[in-house]
């Protein structure tokens, strides 16, 4: 199967640990592409995707957003730089659902199958507003997602979460953009990354956002279970145990009024994710 992963930088793989890199070692059959881009927020996500480019049908998009949308009111900075780097967050629920409704409805177009990936943590601590913001996300994801015959749910923010410790979860926030930088440059192997985790207190993370190893094994082993339970049933991988998102029948999925018409994902491109 071709699998074009959207998103920010949890997908890109900067900071942190890579997910994508994991995902392309258990799927080594598939071509896998890497579309993420650090900072997307839903609308810059948006608006990057009605330009994509990219060679070739895709069997399955997987779509994880959101994250940036709640961060860049973390601090003056995250705010500044949103600003800076044009990727406005959504300014409520209703603008957040909007421009991913939009997203979905091109993604149904240009690809078979559409997985909704919900977002992750603002801090590992669940119970901060941040989270709570986030959580109001998720649930617009689910909603939107049964909208449409092509897409399906993944609730991931579930089910990473119950690895988190119940008592005594790190506090430690990425209120500072100057640390998100310093990690990047400096943080160059997985081993680095978890040594820094490990001095925050954290379990999945390196920084509340970005992932660490354990996150990224569990990221992918997620997605690698749900991309499976997309495929035509004399494909699917053995061993995998119960899927994480419902089993529906192969087929033709993309009904005509789902479709995005105009350019489509054929046209000549040099291959790659704007």
């Amino acid at each position: 199967m071709r699998v074009a992963c959207f998103g920010d930088s949890l997908t890109e793989g900067i900071p942190g640990v890579s997910f994508f890199e994991a995902l392309e070692a258990m799927l080594p059959e598939d071509k896998l592409v890497n579309c993420g881009k650090s900072g997307d927020t839903v609308i810059s996500l948006y608006r990057r995707i009605r330009r994509w480019r990219l060679q070739g049908p895709v069997d399955v998009a997987v779509l994880w957003v959101g994250v940036n949308d709640v961060l860049a009111k973390l601090s003056l900075g995250h705010s500044m730089l949103k600003r800076i780097m044009r990727q406005p967050r959504a300014r409520d629920l209703a603008e957040f659902s909007a421009f991913y409704h939009r997203t979905l409805e091109i993604l149904c177009g240009r690809a078979n199958r559409v997985l909704a990936v919900s977002p992750l943590f603002v801090g590992e601590d669940l119970a901060t507003p941040w989270n709570t913001e986030l959580e109001g996300f998720c649930e617009v994801i689910a909603s939107l997602s049964a909208l449409f015959d092509a897409v399906q749910y993944l609730d991931l923010r579930t089910y990473l979460s119950e690895r988190l410790p119940k008592e005594r979860q790190s506090d430690y926030l990425p209120k500072s953009v100057a640390a998100i930088a310093c990690d990047t440059l400096f943080l160059r192997s997985p081993a680095q990354v978890d040594s820094v985790a490990s001095r925050r207190g954290l379990r999945l993370t390196l920084d509340g956002v970005h992932l660490n190893s354990e996150g990224a094994k569990g990221v992918a082993a997620a997605l690698r279970k749900s991309i499976d339970a997309l495929r035509p049933p004399s494909e699917r991988l053995p061993g995998l145990g119960d899927p994480l998102i419902p089993l529906r029948p192969w087929g033709t999925v993309v009904p005509e009024a789902q479709r995005v018409h105009g350019q489509s994902a054929e046209s000549p491109s040099s291959g790659q994710c704007f």
